[in-house]
């Protein structure tokens, strides 16, 4: 089985047509504490855990000039959301690629929240291909994937999964991967149940597949558990952005995945002097790939 890593700080990555499944029901605990509140700080422990602070102190890094496609449910209306260049709705065409559920604006705040995300300074491209039920058609997701790929991003983000492998859906993946394209993918939130495999895209093989980290820093009981498993990071209980303007509390290995995104595109920034091709190839021998 390959070796899983354990990213807990920056100085590791600087040496380095199925059913969406989402569990709605860690989805949930809505905080309303203030930024400058030591409760709400503590709360926010994978920041802390990662470092961000220190990171982005140390080493002169916010994501700036990193181009990251959010594909999701979209992004909320929201003042503390000023970082989108572009978006587009491929669930309903013509219309509005504003969050309906939550779940693309909480993955959003993790990795791109001025106050609490890891690559503030990062050009997100919000592409809207999950509905509010947080149901996804993979043409869908494939149009968001090509639009991602139209728009010249360095990284992909899918904080999601299907069952079943597509080979259509395969085909869009390797496009965006060979255009040197980092693409993160969270593993699946399947780890009590028996007999589940890791999930598409993050089952294929040069796909950044992250799963999900406990407070005390083992591995979080709901990460489902494969060879293909590259990366875990924080996702039990993460703080992040709600629709209501407030802050909510949910656990999972899209959340581990959103803080993978933010990590890589601080390691992009630090390393914008290295031809992309060459990033990728080094991460990819980290993976084991050749």
């Amino acid at each position: 089985m390959k070796k899983f890593w354990i990213l807990c700080s920056f100085i590791l990555v600087l040496l380095i047509g199925g059913l969406l499944f989402f569990d709605k029901s860690i989805f949930e605990n809505k905080v309303e504490n203030k930024l400058e509140d030591v409760e709400f700080a503590d709360k926010n422990w994978g920041y802390r855990f990662l470092k961000i602070d220190e990171v982005h102190h140390s080493y002169k890094v916010t994501g700036e000039g990193v181009k990251i496609a959010i594909i999701d449910t979209g992004v909320a209306d929201d003042k503390r959301i000023k970082n989108v260049v572009e978006g587009k709705n491929f669930v309903q065409s013509g219309t509005s690629y504003t969050d309906s559920h939550g779940h693309g604006t909480h993955i959003y705040g993790i990795l791109s929240g001025e106050d609490i995300g890891v690559a503030p300074g990062a050009d997100i491209y919000v592409a809207k291909a999950l509905s509010m039920d947080l149901k996804g058609e993979m043409k869908d997701v494939i149009s968001a994937i090509d639009w991602s790929i139209e728009k010249d991003v360095d990284v992909i983000l899918m904080p999601f999964g299907f069952l079943k492998e597509n080979k259509e859906f395969e085909e869009a993946v390797n496009r965006a991967l060979d255009k040197n394209i980092f693409v993160v993918s969270s593993v699946g939130n399947y780890g009590l149940k028996e007999n589940i495999d890791i999930m598409y895209p993050a089952k294929y093989s040069k796909v950044i597949a992250v799963g999900a980290l406990e407070k005390d820093g083992g591995i979080w009981k709901g990460t489902t558990i494969g060879k293909e498993l590259d990366y875990l990071l924080p996702g039990q209980e993460i703080l992040s952005y709600s629709l209501d303007g407030n802050f909510l509390i949910a656990s999972g290995t899209s959340m581990a995945s959103a803080y993978m995104a933010g990590v890589l595109a601080l390691f992009i920034e630090y390393n914008n002097n290295i031809p992309k091709k060459e990033l990728y190839y080094k991460l990819l021998k980290k993976k084991g790939i050749r």
